[in-house]
């Protein structure tokens, strides 16, 4: 991802930034859960401008939650009267709790190059074993795509949508096969390929990532708002 100046801090400060926040959320509250979400969000709302893109992959996490959210909302407004207490006493937690989960995602995780994350989890105790099949998925990731495509297009030529709903159901199931199939025999030719390339199971050499001053004071200032969040709120 491109842009923003929390780009150029180190993952490793962002990390740990993500799992305080996520401890934060998750935590069992002493005071009021509304006054600890709210506390959170400042200065995660604050970040926003700094974070390039962060916006557009809050926005894009938020509709793919939108369905099960909505959900959550309709399903608690047709509880009967007394029943209405659900709404905010679980539901509102729920979103709040929710939308800040990916706002945190978008600012530290989902903002960062996939290659300087990978090196921050291989220089923090990953085993390297692990990072490598983490860089594979990551670029074999894309074959998916390539493949639900073709399935798209397959389905489409063969109007398949106009045949009876247990049928499609059948037809699908026949196809699932076949579409794994094609998975492993293009994985098998990356393998080959990467093989031929000289590929030797171990990683390229990544710039290894060094700790900075503006790491150190991000860092601290995140070590020190969330001690406030947690003793006041």
């Amino acid at each position: 991802m491109s842009g923003g100046l929390l780009a150029c801090l180190d993952p490793r400060a962002k990390l740990a930034a993500f799992l305080a926040i996520q401890a934060l959320l998750f935590i069992p509250a002493a005071g009021s859960l509304s006054v600890r979400l709210f506390a959170v969000a400042v200065p995660l709302l604050a970040l926003l401008p700094f974070a390039g893109k962060s916006w557009r992959l809050w926005l894009r996490l938020l509709a793919l939650a939108a369905p099960f959210l909505a959900f959550l909302v309709v399903s608690a407004a047709l509880q009967p009267g007394a029943g209405r207490t659900i709404l905010p006493r679980i539901v509102l937690p729920l979103l709040g709790k929710s939308m800040l989960v990916f706002l945190t995602l978008a600012l530290f995780i989902l903002n960062e190059k996939p290659g300087r994350l990978l090196q921050a989890l291989r220089q923090i105790g990953l085993p390297r074993s692990a990072v490598v099949i983490l860089a594979i998925g990551h670029r074999f990731a894309a074959q998916w795509g390539l493949e639900l495509e073709g399935v798209r297009r397959a389905w489409t030529a063969r109007n398949l949508t106009a045949l009876p709903k247990l049928r499609r159901a059948a037809t699908l199931g026949r196809a699932l096969p076949l579409f794994f199939d094609r998975l492993l025999e293009n994985g098998s030719h990356v393998h080959d390929a990467m093989i031929s390339r000289g590929f030797n199971g171990s990683l390229p050499y990544w710039r290894r990532l060094v700790f900075s001053g503006r790491d150190a004071v991000f860092f601290a200032l995140t070590a020190m708002i969330t001690a406030a969040i947690a003793t006041l709120s």
